[in-house]
């Protein structure tokens, strides 16, 4: 089910198959697509009872609430301070990779990014710096949880 809509191609639909999704392109530091990767394995980014989805699907399903979360607490990048942005925009070695949003998570990451008052390089964009902060902040809090709980983390190694 692809077809053309004038704000991005739709990909597919939610689990649901009530909300269209559109696939959006975003760079992301490596940190950040291997912590991604390893909530996967992990099985720490929860999935539907009974599913298995692939990789890509179950990370744009992270990003989805992450979006969601952060448009419920009106957070956008005039809130990071400019030092901080700047900071995110100096990362070497970004990585390109593709998430599947809402029509309506695109336009309000598309509003939330661009409050951004940083130069950005190249091939950057503002949704994709804000997508950065998302997930730095959410790193953040799962070490801070980690810290707080030696437990928390079972590893097996």
């Amino acid at each position: 089910m692809t077809s053309r809509n004038p704000r991005g191609l739709i990909r597919g639909m939610d689990l649901f198959g009530k909300v269209p999704l559109i696939e959006i392109p975003i760079l992301i530091t490596a940190d950040q697509k291997t912590w991604l990767e390893t909530l996967v394995k992990k099985g720490k980014i929860a999935v539907p009872p009974g599913g298995t989805l692939p990789e890509g699907s179950v990370i744009s399903i992270f990003m989805r609430t992450l979006l969601w979360n952060s448009e419920e607490q009106r957070q956008s990048l005039v809130m990071v301070p400019e030092e901080i942005q700047k900071k995110m925009c100096e990362g070497k070695g970004l990585v390109a990779t593709k998430i599947q949003v809402s029509v309506d998570q695109k336009t309000w990451l598309d509003k939330a990014a661009a409050s951004s008052k940083v130069s950005l390089p190249l091939g950057d964009s503002p949704s994709s710096l804000f997508t950065r902060v998302l997930l730095e902040n959410a790193m953040e809090q799962q070490k801070a949880l980690e810290r707080a709980d030696p437990w928390a983390d079972d590893d097996e190694e």
